[in-house]
């Protein structure tokens, strides 16, 4: 059953309000309700993106913002009517299903045998970067993760009405596993869930999922949500998790990422 209060709009701008100030540094708007998303210090598509782009004059406007900020143009389509909107005016490179969730936390069960650390402040600590750092074993990504995504956490500012807690999961080995909230209001949204690549397969990324869950129900959630690419294990994972889907945009893009 999906929630009228949690349509694309409404999570699309609490997805930007969480952001802004650490991955995301601002939005640009545009003729007809588009906008633009940009990333000062990550160049991904996925931080660098119009929307609410359907016409000729939109689709300009976006081409001219993202390329003024040295990105190649990406537009997230809100639903298969737009996405044949935006086929209609290019030919996308590459094209990303997503799954946008959402939960209400419940006071889930601990893992035993780990611990949980939570860091309420705008930037995370040394032993989240850990975790970040490590999630994958290909050599590009972890060049890629501490080039772009660490600096900007690192630089992440506070901002008034939000607050961000980084959490991290540690087991016989030290940190594990990392996510963080963006708490606002009665909802909170869930960013950088990880595990270092050599303690994957072991349920940990359930676990600090769990503990997330946890935390925003202790701090006054009544909701959280997530955003994953559509299919596969990942949206699996979350659902297992509590999480149920509510929409699912496409990112479309002019050259690959």
């Amino acid at each position: 059953m999906r929630d009228p209060d949690c349509g694309f709009e409404t999570l699309r701008d609490a997805h930007v309000a969480a952001l802004t100030g650490s991955l995301i540094d601002g939005v640009e708007h545009g003729p007809g309700g588009a906008g633009y998303v940009w990333s000062r210090g990550i160049p991904d598509p996925t931080l660098n993106f119009a929307y609410g782009v359907r016409r000729p004059d939109q689709f300009a406007w976006a081409g001219a913002a993202a390329l003024g900020r040295a990105r190649a143009p990406a537009f997230l389509a809100r639903d298969p009517e737009e996405v044949a909107a935006l086929d209609a005016l290019f030919e996308a490179a590459a094209r990303y299903p997503a799954c946008w969730m959402v939960a209400r936390p419940s006071a889930v069960q601990a893992v035993s045998g780990a611990s949980v650390a939570v860091h309420a402040a705008p930037a995370p600590g040394p032993d989240f970067e850990a975790v970040f750092a490590n999630l994958s074993d290909d050599p590009a990504v972890r060049t890629h993760l501490r080039r772009h995504y660490l600096p900007a956490l690192r630089a992440a500012r506070g901002r008034p009405g939000l607050a961000p807690v980084h959490i991290v999961l540690s087991d016989a080995g030290g940190p594990a596993a990392c996510a963080s909230l963006y708490l606002r209001g009665d909802t909170a949204g869930l960013y950088n869930v990880s595990t270092r690549a050599d303690r994957q397969r072991r349920g940990l990324g359930t676990a600090v999922t769990a503990a997330a869950l946890r935390e925003a129900r202790a701090r006054g959630a009544a909701q959280v949500f997530l955003q994953c690419p559509a299919g596969g294990g990942v949206e699996a994972l979350y659902a297992r998790a509590g999480f149920r889907a509510v929409c699912a945009p496409t990112l479309l893009c002019t050259s690959p990422p």
